[in-house]
């Protein structure tokens, strides 16, 4: 058995990145084959806290365990990073997207922002 330099495990063949990432292309309505959410109930992934509750407290852990959830679910997603990045483009204002929710979101966009503008000041390109 030849062990390939690269490879962690010596029973798999490397493969090239881009053979691995063709297989993660979004189709035509937008879905991430190979996504971990896929078959699991979207208002997992969308946690809203019932305001008409009796018990508000109850309302918003019920709420936060939804979204826990969800991140875990995203947590072993293969596309994770492919999602996040398609969500931050979209600017997608609610849900969780590649593991962070709309303000997790907002705070990356802040801080890349932050970043383009710092390098500009220090005469570097964007």
């Amino acid at each position: 058995m030849t062990i390939k330099r690269g490879s962690r495990y010596p029973h798999r063949t490397a493969r090239p990145a881009a053979t691995v990432l063709a297989e993660y292309r979004p189709d035509g309505n937008g879905d991430l084959r190979g996504a971990a959410c896929k078959g699991v109930d979207t208002a997992l992934f969308y946690p809203e806290v019932d305001e008409d509750a009796e018990d508000i407290e109850a309302a918003r852990a019920a709420a936060g365990w939804a979204e826990r959830r969800a991140k875990m679910i995203c947590a072993g997603c293969p596309v994770n990073r492919l999602c996040l990045a398609a969500a931050l483009e979209r600017r997608e204002p609610y849900g969780v997207f590649g593991g962070l929710n709309a303000a997790e979101r907002r705070t990356v966009l802040r801080h890349r922002k932050a970043a383009v503008k710092a390098r500009r000041a220090l005469g570097g390109a964007a």
